[in-house]
């Protein structure tokens, strides 16, 4: 998608022929959405709001001057609901670190094919805490990234990937956004080094079929090695301030290398091409014109200025929480990402049948292999004992042996106490500790067996119920587009004390869906167990509408809360004799499944084990109460 401004007619100062100044940006369609329904990065390694954009001299006299640079989302996992208060959207991870670092390393890879080295330019501030979390997990992935690497020596300077942290709301505080000028001072090495591209006129006299004509040509003198990616948190106002400034710099070397100089007119006309610029990708983003325009145009910020950044806000604060989804709908439409919908294509004859042939042969070149999933879960009653216990005799048990399983899903009910400040506002500290006694136990029991270590791909919590996904670090490239989702079934979908959360995933080509889940209690229940099933079989989704059932394997756990169907002295009299068959016969959970009420069309392991509720809390004995 190109955004052409509008040229700026100027003089060449030695000709005194027309010349021309322009800006052009190329927004790209790989993660295209709007401001809050797109953000961070995909397991492809595009980002959201990725634009390159061009700063382009000509002049008569056949002088040609280009300069390129980037913007994008900070590029990890990432999401942030739309709110209605500004400033106060709350940003999620949705991935772990370990889990992101492929992805990372992918889009830096694109950029650096395709621009060489790479300097970033970070104006997240470091007194929010999104924005300092996003920073951390930034530096993170950057001191992870074999780009980051010195090249050809221990020196840093022959790094292909740097990087400057710039808080721009701390550095203009003071000062106003004036001292973002500043910039310059810690970016001026790589900007040297960046250099620009330019090409010249020169007029050679060439021969074809024996009649002479003279052939016009452009020769390139000088090659850009390097490219500046911009980042703030949309990558609209901070970032089209910034990356003006940068322009700025690049078309004062140029001038400067040619001995010449810009009249004021000039840089009035270039700040007026950058902020149609950051205005034109700021509608298609975030709806509005950008912020802090008033600045780019004319340097400083007037009154007029501030009302209107106010307005744009508040135009904002109303799109993107009730007209962004619609839009966000459409995007996906016309990009053919819709699920059940045809990819959208250019049609192309020799494409087409290549594609056609290479289908009918799709066996000869496609494989497949068998992976191993251990799926577990566990109502923990609130209580914080047995974090640091020894949790391999469940996480890796003996029929495991040395066997390796690609991922573990972990689920957990009742991992906070259900109060009803929790029911209302859930405690994530209690899952976030669990994760790391699994993920201990999982690497302890790998390193023993010889085997590779584990990483948390992604969790997520609804009050009690939460999900973990761990997988092998050695299987991170054959996994992406993962997604994470809740849904409430708790006082008829108000509260959170019961529902289930989903986390799905593609694992080569096979997508992947995992769900935990909290049904209602009580012995004679079962009909809302049933519609707590409905409601989240049909009313959880992911992105671009995707339900449960558009997957390739499904796998629910949880506590259903699904009763034995008997007395409690039969069910007594039965769980002593251990007779398995005739409890699972009065099972509430199979007279449903096979009434075709609940968990159609999926099925169960055998039972080979006794019923797990109810127990007197702290012992292995049947509830007693």
């Amino acid at each position: 998608m190109t955004i052409p401004q509008a040229a700026a007619p100027l003089r060449d100062s030695k000709s005194g022929l027309p010349s021309y100044l322009t800006v052009i940006s190329r927004l790209s369609c790989k993660r295209a959405g709007t401001r809050f329904n797109s953000r961070g990065i995909d397991d492809d390694g595009h980002v959201a709001n990725f634009v390159e954009t061009e700063t382009i001299y000509w002049s008569s006299s056949g002088v040609l001057f280009s300069y390129a640079q980037v913007r994008g989302s900070v590029p990890v996992f990432w999401e942030q609901s739309a709110g209605l208060i500004p400033g106060q959207q709350k940003i999620a991870i949705t991935r772990s670190s370990d889990g992101t670092q492929p992805a990372f390393n992918k889009h830096f890879e694109h950029l650096e094919q395709s621009y060489g080295a790479v300097h970033v330019v970070n104006l997240l501030s470091a007194a929010k805490p999104g924005e300092a979390e996003l920073t951390q997990l930034f530096h993170y992935g950057i001191q992870h990234c074999p780009l980051s690497r010195p090249n050809q020596s221990n020196s840093s300077d022959h790094a292909l990937l740097r990087e400057t942290d710039y808080d721009f709301h701390a550095e203009t505080k003071a000062a106003g956004y004036e001292a973002a000028k500043e910039i310059r001072r810690y970016i001026e090495n790589s900007a040297d080094g960046f250099a620009y591209y330019l090409a010249e006129q020169t007029d050679d006299l060439v021969d074809f079929a024996n009649e002479s004509k003279n052939d016009v040509r452009m020769v390139v003198v000088l090659q850009q090695e390097g490219v500046f990616r911009t980042n703030c948190l949309d990558c609209l106002d901070r970032t089209n301030l910034i990356q003006t400034l940068i322009s700025q710099m690049a078309v004062e070397a140029f001038l400067s290398h040619r001995a010449e100089y810009a009249a004021s007119d000039f840089w009035m006309r270039h700040s007026t091409l950058w902020a149609d610029n950051g205005d034109a990708l700021s509608r298609i983003y975030a709806g509005t014109g950008a912020l802090k325009s008033s600045f780019t145009r004319h340097g400083k910020m007037s009154l007029a200025g501030a009302f209107a950044d106010a307005r744009k806000s508040a135009t904002r604060l109303y799109i993107n929480n009730f007209a962004d989804k619609a839009r966000q709908n459409t995007i996906d439409m016309l990009l053919g990402r819709l699920v059940g919908q045809a990819p959208v294509h250019l049609f192309d004859p020799i494409s087409d049948f290549v594609s056609m042939e290479l289908g009918k042969r799709s066996s000869e070149f496609s494989s497949t292999e068998s992976i191993t999933l251990w799926v577990g879960t566990f109502n923990l009653n609130g209580r914080t004992n047995g974090i640091d216990d020894d949790l391999s005799p469940w996480l890796w048990p003996r029929e495991l042996g040395t066997t390796q399983p690609e991922i573990f899903a972990v689920g957990f009910q009742e991992i906070v106490e259900l109060s009803a400040q929790q029911i209302m506002n859930s405690d994530p500290t209690r899952k976030q500790q669990w994760e790391k006694a699994i993920k201990r136990t999982l690497n302890t029991r790998a390193k023993e067996t010889g085997g590779d270590r584990y990483v948390l791909l992604r969790s997520g919590q609804l009050v009690g119920a939460a999900l973990c996904i761990f997988v092998k670090a050695s299987v991170l490239s054959k996994i992406k587009n993962v997604e994470g989702s809740v849904k409430k079934t708790g006082l008829s979908g108000i509260a959170g004390n019961k529902g289930a959360v989903a986390i799905r995933m593609e694992y080569a080509s096979t997508q992947l869906c995992f769900v935990t889940a909290h049904l209602a209690a009580g012995f004679a229940n079962y009909d809302e167990r049933n519609r707590d099933y409905a409601t989240i079989h049909h009313g959880l989704r992911f992105q671009r509408n995707r339900g449960i059932d558009d997957h390739d394997t499904v796998i629910w756990m949880g506590d259903f809360n699904y009763r034995i169907g008997l007395s409690h002295e039969r069910a007594m009299e039965l769980v002593g004799q251990r007779d398995l068959e005739k409890l699972y016969e009065n099972d509430q959970l199979n007279l449903q499944m096979v009434a075709g009420l609940s968990f159609q069309y999926y099925s169960e392991a055998g039972i080979s084990f006794m019923p797990t509720y109810k127990f007197d809390i702290g012992t292995d004995r049947y509830d007693t109460s």
